[in-house]
C-alpha cells in the first residue's frame, strides 16, 4: 500500500487537467492574442492561449479580479480588495512591483485602456450607481468621463484609430448583466462619443442586448448580441449595414475580450473559457489546468442554532434540525445522536409520533419539501412518506396524534393517518408557498383550523372531520391569522386587523380576539367569584385497604374509576364574527399552553414574548423576559420557546426563561450544501414566480441543465454565478441570489474617504468647483469659494501630482477634516465635518432636482409646481406630500416627476393624493372661504414624467394615473420591471428574492411585459444630459402651460 501512495499523488495533477478550467472569470487577452489572463478563486493567472498549466500571476491575499492588459503589453491593471473596497492596482507583465491607483471608498474595477496604454478606464459607483473614470498610468487624481448624475456610463472602450469612446449606458449592462431577451426602452445599445468633436452615435438600434463593446487597432468594433437567436453571441458591426454575426452558441457567451491585434478573442461560454481566432473563425476551448491544493470538502460549524425543533410527547427528548442535519437529544441539551439523513438535503419541520420513537418531518427532495420518517432510536432507516412536486409545509400534529395536518402547495391542505400513513385532502385554499401559515386542531380533534390567503389577506378557515365541510370563518378583505383553540374548547383565538388592509404596505396592529365558538356567558358572575370565598377545601378519601393477602383477588375487586370526560367542542357558526371580543392586545403570532388547572394564551408583540392567563378572568399579560423572535412548543407539563438564539425553557409562573445550552458541532459537506440550496432555490422559484408559463422557459429543463455543473462549483462565488445565471433565463426584474458564509474571508481592514460635500474641478482636482448646498461645508464659517486651491490636508502639504483621495483615506472614520486652501495668494484654513460618500451621492441628487425646479420656475413663469420622487418609499411619499402642501401653493399646475424612480409601494397613496379635488368650501366668520381639501391637486392640471429608468411601483403609479386619467404622461416607455416581491432564507442564510405577485392593467396586460406607454413620447439622450438638455421637463412645461386656465 505504501508504494502505491506516491503514484496516486502522481495522478492527481494528470487528472487534473483531463478536465478544463470551471469558473475563470474575467479572461483578457495580450495584445498579441497569446496569452490570456484570467481571475480565479480570488487570484489572477496567466495560461498560454493554446491551454495548458495555468501559473498564477497577481496574489495579494485578498480577492483579485478584472484583469486588464495594456494595449502596449507592458502593464495589467487589476482590482483588489486587500484594503476593504475594490480599488485599481497595477503590475508590469514582466512582473514586479504592484502600485495602487486609487483610494476610494467606493469600488473601483478596471474596465479598458487608453489606446496610448497612458490611462485605465474603470467603473466605480462613487458618483452614482456606477459611471465611468480613468486614472493615467503615472498616477494622479481620476477624472470622471462624463458629468451628469444619471450619466451611467460602462463597458468603455476607446477606438485607436478615432478616439471615439464606445460604451453602454443601461443599468442592464452592469446590474443585470447576465438577464436574458430583456426588451424594452432601456435595453442595451452600443453608443459613441467623440472627444474632440462631441459627437454622439447610437451605433446599434436593435430593441435587445448589445452590450460588451469591443475594438481592436484598427478600430473594428464588435460587441455581443442577442439579435440572432436570443441567446448571446459575438457580431461585428458595420457601418450602414446588419451586423456579421461571428459565434452562433445556443447559450450565451459571457464577458468577452479582444486581443490589441485584432487576431483573436476570448469569453467564457459554460463556465469555461473559450478562444475565437477571428481571421479562420475557429472557436476552440483551452484545456487549462491549475495547480490548486485549496480545496476544503467538509467544514465546521461550531456555532450552530437549532431551527426547527419538537419535544417528544413524553417531554424527555427533542428532535432538532440543524444546519440541514436531523438531531436527537435530551432536553437539558447534554447528549445528542445525529441521525442518518442525505447531506445534500435539509431537514425542515419535525412531529414526533405518540410513541415516542418515530417520528415525522419534512426535508427537501432534490429541491421541494416532502415528507419522510425515521425511528429517533436508530433501530429503522429513513423512509419517505409522501412525495409531491411541490412543497409540504406546516406539519402539525393532531392532540392525539393520530393525524398530522399539513399544506400542500399552493392550493391544499392534507392529513397524514399516522397508523397507516395514508394522506387525504380536506380543503382547497390559496396559500403563498414561501410564507407559513398556522393550523391549530381542536381539543377534541373534530376540527381544524387554519389560515389561507383571500383577496390578499390572510382569511380563517374552519373544517369540520365529522361532516366534512369547510367554512369560511372570517370571511372578508381585511387580514386576520393565527387561530388557535382554548384548552377548554369554548373559544378560538386569532390575530385580527378588520379595520385595513396589509398589502402591500401593512395594515396597522393586529389585535387578538377571542371569539366564543357558542353563545357563552363571557363574563363571570361576581356573586360566583363571592360564594368560591367560603367554599372548604375537599379532603381526600383515605386510599382503599389492600387486601389481605389471604384474600382471593376475586374476592375483593378494585374499585371502578369513572373515565375521565374529554372537551367536546361546538361552533355555532351563526354570525360567528359578531361575538368576537377585542382583546386590546397586539399581536401577530397566538398560542395557547395548558399546565394542569390553569391555561395561558402566549403571543409575541412588539419584539417581546407575554403570556397571559385566560382561565383567571382578572390576570393581567406578564412579559416572558429574554424572548423576542420565535415560536412555543410543548409538552403535556412543559413548555419551550425555539428562538434564533436557540431553545429556552419557559417558566409561566416567574415569567423567565432559561437558555438550553445546544453546543453541536456540526461537519458538512459544503459542496453538498451548495447542492442542496441550488435544488432548493430552483423550487421555491418553481413555487413562487408569478407567472406558471414562467415567460415560456423550461423551467425544469433549465434546472437540468445548471445542475450539470454543479460538480465544478467550489466556492460561494460560483454558486452565486450559477445561481445568478439559471435566474436570469426567466427575463425576470425583482430577481437576486446573495449568499456570503464564514467560508469567505472578510478583509482584515477598509478604506473610508473623508468626503466634505466639495464638489472639486473635474481636470484640476485640488481647486473647487462647487459646494453641495446640503452639505456641512456649506456654512458662514467655512466660506469656501469656487477657485479656492487645496494645499494641505491636516497639516500635510499636497503634491496635485498625487491622486488627492490618497490625502483623504483613512482605515478609521475620522469625524472631521483640517484642509488649508490658497485663495487670492493667501492661505485660508478651514475644519470640515466628514460625511459618507454616500450622503455626497444624494445631494448630488438633490442638486438634479433643484436644477430642475429652476428650469419649472425659469419656463413656467412661476406657475408650475414641480416635485420629483426618486422611490415610492415611506421618506419620498413624505417628501411628497410636502412638496404637494408647500410648493403647489399659488400655482396653476403641477409637474410630478417620476423619472429614474426606484419603486416601493406607496402608489395607493400618491394616486388618492392626486385625485383630490374640492368638494365645499369653508370660512371662519367673514374671512375669505378656502375649500376643502385645502390642497386639491385634481382640480389643477398635472403633467407626470416617467422613462425607462421608471420602474416598480413607479410603473403602477403611472399606469393609476393614466388609467383614472389623472394626469397627461410625457416621457418614454417605463422600463417593464414590475412585481412585487417577497423572498426566502436557505440553509446557510443565503437569501432567494421572489417575484411572486403579477401586476396588470384591467385590460389583462402585464406590465411587466409591456410597461407604461406615455401620452406624449420625448426621448432624452445621453447627448442632452451630456450638453445639459432636458427635452423631456421642457415639454411637460410646455404642456403644462397649455391645460392653464
Amino acid at each position: 500500500m505504501k508504494k502505491l501512495i506516491p503514484f496516486l499523488l502522481f495522478l492527481l495533477p494528470f487528472v487534473a487537467q483531463a478536465e478544463s478550467l470551471y469558473f475563470p472569470y474575467n479572461p483578457d487577452l495580450s495584445p498579441d492574442g497569446k496569452t490570456i489572463y484570467f481571475s480565479y478563486d480570488g487570484d489572477i493567472f496567466t495560461v498560454p492561449a493554446e491551454g495548458g498549466m495555468a501559473m498564477r500571476f497577481v496574489s495579494l491575499g485578498a480577492l483579485e479580479s478584472h484583469p486588464k492588459v495594456s494595449p502596449d503589453g507592458k502593464w495589467v491593471a487589476f482590482a483588489s480588495n486587500i484594503q476593504g473596497n475594490y480599488d485599481i492596482y497595477l503590475v508590469p507583465t514582466a512582473g514586479g512591483e504592484v502600485r495602487r491607483l486609487t483610494w476610494h471608498e467606493a469600488n473601483d474595477y478596471p474596465s479598458g485602456w487608453s489606446a496610448d496604454s497612458e490611462s485605465i478606464y474603470f467603473e466605480t459607483n462613487r458618483a452614482n450607481t456606477r459611471t465611468t473614470y480613468k486614472v493615467a498610468l503615472d498616477g494622479g487624481t481620476p477624472v470622471r468621463l462624463f458629468e451628469n448624475y444619471f450619466n451611467t456610463i460602462t463597458n468603455v472602450v476607446e477606438n485607436p484609430a478615432t478616439g471615439e469612446i464606445y460604451f453602454n449606458e443601461s443599468g442592464e449592462a452592469f446590474n443585470f448583466p447576465t438577464r436574458k431577451r430583456y426588451v424594452g426602452d432601456h435595453n442595451i445599445n452600443v453608443k459613441s462619443w467623440n472627444p474632440a468633436t462631441s459627437e454622439y452615435k447610437e451605433l446599434t438600434s436593435y430593441e435587445g442586448k448589445d452590450t460588451w463593446p469591443m475594438v481592436d487597432k484598427d478600430g473594428n468594433l464588435y460587441y455581443v448580441t442577442d439579435q440572432f437567436n436570443q441567446e448571446s453571441n459575438i457580431a461585428k458591426h458595420t457601418s450602414g449595414a446588419a451586423p456579421k454575426q461571428l459565434t452562433s452558441f445556443d447559450h450565451s457567451l459571457q464577458y468577452p475580450a479582444i486581443s490589441y491585434d485584432g487576431s483573436a478573442m476570448v469569453f467564457v461560454l459554460e463556465y469555461k473559457i473559450h478562444h475565437l481566432d477571428l481571421k479562420s473563425g475557429k472557436v476552440t476551448q483551452p484545456q487549462i489546468a491549475i495547480a490548486d491544493n485549496n480545496i476544503e470538502v467538509t467544514r465546521s460549524f461550531e456555532k450552530e442554532t437549532p431551527r426547527g425543533v419538537a419535544i417528544s410527547p413524553d417531554g424527555k427528548k427533542f428532535a432538532m434540525s440543524i444546519r440541514g442535519l436531523l438531531y436527537i437529544s435530551d432536553t437539558k441539551g447534554k447528549y445528542q445522536v445525529c441521525l442518518q439523513t442525505p447531506q445534500n438535503e435539509r431537514v425542515d419541520e419535525i412531529v414526533w409520533a405518540k410513541d415516542n420513537r418515530t417520528l415525522y418531518y419534512t426535508r427537501t427532495n432534490k429541491g421541494y419539501t416532502n415528507i419522510f420518517k425515521i425511528k429517533a432510536d436508530g433501530s429503522a432507516p429513513e423512509q419517505l412518506v409522501y412525495a409531491a412536486d411541490c412543497n409540504i409545509k406546516n406539519l402539525t400534529p393532531s392532540n392525539k396524534r393520530d393525524k398530522i395536518a399539513f399544506v400542500r402547495g399552493n392550493h391544499q391542505v392534507m392529513t397524514l393517518n399516522t397508523s397507516n400513513d395514508a394522506v387525504e385532502k380536506v380543503a382547497d385554499a390559496q396559500f403563498w408557498s414561501y410564507a407559513t401559515y398556522a393550523l391549530n386542531f381542536s381539543p377534541d380533534d373534530q376540527y381544524l383550523a387554519f389560515e389561507a390567503v383571500n383577496l390578499f389577506e390572510g382569511e380563517i378557515y374552519v373544517y369540520s372531520f365529522r361532516d366534512k365541510v369547510l367554512r369560511n370563518l372570517t370571511n372578508s378583505a381585511c387580514s386576520e391569522g393565527s387561530p388557535v383553540f382554548s384548552p377548554d374548547g369554548k373559544y378560538l383565538f386569532m390575530a385580527a386587523n378588520f379595520y385595513g388592509t396589509t398589502y402591500p404596505r401593512g395594515g396597522g396592529d393586529a389585535k387578538i380576539y377571542k371569539l366564543p365558538l357558542d353563545r357563552y356567558n363571557t363574563t363571570p358572575f361576581k356573586s360566583d367569584v363571592y360564594d368560591k370565598l367560603f367554599e372548604e377545601e375537599k379532603k381526600e378519601e383515605p386510599a382503599p385497604a389492600k387486601p389481605s393477602k389471604k384474600v382471593a383477588k376475586k374476592d375483593a375487586p378494585e374499585p371502578k374509576k369513572e373515565a375521565p370526560k374529554g372537551v367536546e367542542v361546538k361552533i355555532d357558526f351563526n354570525d360567528i364574527l359578531r361575538r368576537a371580543i377585542p382583546m386590546d392586545i397586539s399581536a401577530r403570532s397566538v398560542d395557547v399552553f395548558k399546565s394542569k388547572d390553569k391555561s395561558y394564551l402566549l403571543y409575541s408583540s412588539r419584539r417581546n414574548t407575554y403570556s397571559l392567563e385566560i382561565s383567571d378572568p382578572e390576570a393581567k399579560p406578564k412579559e416572558i423576559k429574554g424572548l423576542s423572535w420565535g415560536y412555543f412548543i410543548s409538552s403535556a407539563t412543559d413548555l419551550y420557546f425555539v428562538g434564533r438564539d436557540g431553545i429556552s425553557k419557559v417558566d409561566l409562573n416567574s415569567g423567565k426563561a432559561t437558555k438550553v445550552e445546544i453546543k453541536v458541532p456540526v461537519e458538512k459537506d459544503v459542496k453538498k450544501e451548495f447542492e442542496q440550496m441550488f435544488y432548493e432555490a430552483w423550487a421555491s422559484m418553481d413555487q413562487n414566480f408569478y407567472d406558471v408559463k414562467f415567460h415560456g422557459v423550461d423551467w425544469a429543463a433549465k434546472r437540468d441543465y445548471y445542475a450539470s455543473f454543479l460538480p465544478f462549483v467550489r466556492s460561494r462565488t460560483n454558486l452565486i454565478t450559477l445561481m445568478t445565471d439559471m435566474l436570469g433565463e426567466l427575463n425576470s426584474s425583482h430577481l437576486g441570489f446573495r449568499s456570503s458564509g464564514s467560508d469567505v474571508e472578510a478583509p482584515l481592514t477598509r478604506t473610508y474617504t473623508m468626503e466634505t460635500g466639495i464638489i472639486w474641478d473635474n481636470e484640476n482636482p485640488y481647486v473647487i468647483d462647487r459646494v453641495l448646498t446640503d452639505s456641512p461645508a456649506n456654512t458662514i464659517e467655512a466660506n469656501l469659494q469656487k477657485g479656492d486651491v487645496l494645499v494641505a490636508v491636516n497639516g500635510e502639504k499636497v503634491d496635485p501630482k498625487v491622486n488627492r483621495e490618497e490625502y483623504l483615506a483613512s482605515a478609521i472614520k475620522n469625524p472631521e477634516v483640517k484642509m488649508t486652501f490658497s485663495r487670492a495668494g493667501k492661505e485660508v484654513e478651514v475644519k470640515l465635518h466628514t460625511v459618507t460618500f454616500a450622503q455626497v451621492k444624494n445631494w448630488l441628487y438633490n442638486e438634479w432636482e433643484d436644477t430642475n425646479r429652476a428650469l419649472v420656475d425659469k419656463l413656467g413663469d412661476g406657475q408650475i409646481a414641480y416635485s420629483h420622487m426618486r422611490d415610492m418609499g415611506a421618506e419620498e411619499l413624505n417628501e411628497f406630500l410636502k412638496d404637494m402642501h408647500t410648493r403647489t401653493l399659488g400655482k396653476k399646475a403641477i409637474i410630478l416627476d417620476l423619472r429614474y424612480n426606484n419603486g416601493g409601494n406607496v402608489h395607493n397613496e400618491v394616486l388618492e393624493f392626486l385625485a383630490q379635488k374640492a368638494h365645499y368650501n369653508w370660512a371662519y366668520r367673514d374671512f375669505p372661504s378656502n375649500s376643502h381639501p385645502n390642497v386639491t391637486p385634481g382640480d389643477n392640471p398635472i403633467i407626470a414624467l416617467v422613462n425607462e429608468r421608471s420602474l416598480s411601483d413607479a410603473e403602477v403609479t403611472s399606469n393609476g394615473i393614466q388609467t383614472l386619467g389623472l394626469a397627461t404622461i410625457v416621457g418614454t416607455e417605463t422600463y417593464r420591471w414590475i412585481i412585487f416581491t417577497s423572498g426566502t432564507m436557505l440553509l446557510d442564510g443565503s437569501y432567494l428574492r421572489l417575484p411572486a405577485w403579477g401586476c396588470y392593467s384591467l385590460d389583462g396586460k402585464d406590465l411587466e411585459s409591456t410597461g407604461v406607454k406615455p401620452d406624449i413620447y420625448v426621448k432624452n439622450t445621453f447627448e442632452d444630459r451630456v450638453k445639459g438638455r432636458d427635452p423631456q421637463l421642457e415639454r411637460a412645461i410646455e404642456e403644462a402651460l397649455k391645460r392653464i386656465k
